[in-house]
């Protein structure tokens, strides 16, 4: 069925810039949304315009919902329809996150904000663990793919390879996995040689803001899968290597990313303001947000054509288990700080069982548990 009318640029701002304040539940609740309002409701693509470009999104480095809304600018209005998308569907977020980076490094020692944190973390975990569960039965269908996930975990969790090399890494398995065998050597050597220089660059001598933007540069020239890729990415960096924050201020930031709408590589403006206020938050953003950007405007079209490659196929079946491994791992890491005792426990288990089994809502079961942390805490004062 043709659209009702083309939506113009201004359509196009109009529709992503509310999705950005509406879009609760991360990546994969923002790509059902837009289909059922690009395809169902405004009639702007058919079902094999919105499967055909949300199999190249797939295929690129990036966060996939952003990329998506990017991708359906470009369709839709070219590069500048692609840049307004962009824009109207990531810049509210920045804004979110710098009141809420502004609020929490002014007050967050009071009780009550400390309370909601005691109760919304234990939920964002078992979010992100869902998250990752639902992207695994996509990307881990068979023994190869399930064993790449499951070395990519142990990786992440009990090593200190830099996690970009890990992931990478995953792509070369695919490679030697599933790639017709005249080309696997000659091309494992290609694809991880460069990627892995790229990802091992260290900018430890230059400018504090310099290394922000390097960081979440990599990070967002990175990210396969989901947004949420972008914790294991940037956690051993962000506390470890530049010592930027403590654990449980990087994970207060994860669940702000993943509690409010918009995409959840908006965390990079948390980690930006601490080091260096508003304008590290822009730095950090602009690093993210600047390889899909790029990615989408430049590279969409060759992908258009390559979305068939073996090569190209066999990769990705390596580096999207390996993106739920990495993921799972955070996870882990991070619910040594989140749950902390027999309340936080509780909590956890009471969202799993709402998420999972009735299919709660998440603001919903957000809201409640950031009441709940409040409550306990002010009973244990």
């Amino acid at each position: 069925m043709p659209p009702e009318e083309e939506p113009g640029l201004a359509g196009l701002f109009r529709y992503f810039f509310k999705l950005a304040w509406i879009g609760f539940g991360g990546p994969l609740a923002h790509i059902s949304m837009m289909q059922h309002d690009t395809v169902e409701k405004k009639r702007w693509l058919s079902r094999e315009e919105f499967t055909e470009i949300l199999g190249i999104t797939n295929m690129l480095p990036g966060p996939n919902s952003t990329e998506l809304a990017i991708h359906i600018g470009y369709v839709k209005g070219g590069r500048i329809g692609a840049i307004v998308s962009g824009l109207a569907f990531t810049l509210p977020g920045f804004f979110i996150m710098l009141v809420l980076s502004w609020l929490y490094f002014q007050v967050g020692s009071i009780p009550s904000i400390a309370g909601i944190f005691y109760g919304i973390n234990p939920a964002v975990i078992v979010i992100i663990a869902i998250t990752a569960v639902r992207l695994g039965r996509s990307s881990a269908r068979d023994a190869r793919s399930l064993t790449i996930a499951v070395a990519v975990f142990l990786a992440v969790l009990l090593t200190d390879v830099n996690e970009a090399i890990v992931l990478l890494s995953a792509g070369i398995a695919g490679l030697l996995l599933y790639a017709p065998r005249r080309m696997k050597s000659a091309l494992s050597i290609l694809l991880l040689g460069p990627p892995s220089l790229f990802a091992s660059i260290s900018l430890g001598a230059l400018p504090t803001w310099l290394q922000v933007f390097w960081v979440f540069l990599k990070a967002g020239a990175l990210l396969f899968g989901s947004g949420l890729v972008i914790v294991p990415l940037i956690a051993s960096e962000v506390v470890g290597d530049f010592g930027w924050m403590s654990y449980r201020q990087f994970f207060d930031g994860v669940t702000l990313g993943q509690v409010t709408p918009g995409p959840v590589v908006k965390t990079a403006a948390f980690v930006g303001y601490s080091v260096g206020g508003v304008f590290g938050a822009g730095v950090a953003t602009l690093g993210v947000f600047l390889p899909p950007f790029v990615i989408v405007t430049l590279l969409a079209p060759i992908f258009r054509k390559m979305k068939s490659n073996k090569i190209l196929q066999a990769f990705l079946k390596g580096v999207r288990p390996g993106a739920v491994g990495a993921i799972l791992a955070v996870a882990v890491t991070l619910g040594e700080t989140a749950l902390i005792d027999v309340w936080t426990v509780a909590i956890a288990a009471v969202s799993l069982t709402a998420l999972a089994k009735f299919k709660a809502s998440i603001p919903l079961v957000v809201v409640t548990c950031g009441l709940a942390g409040v409550a306990i805490t002010f009973l244990h004062v």
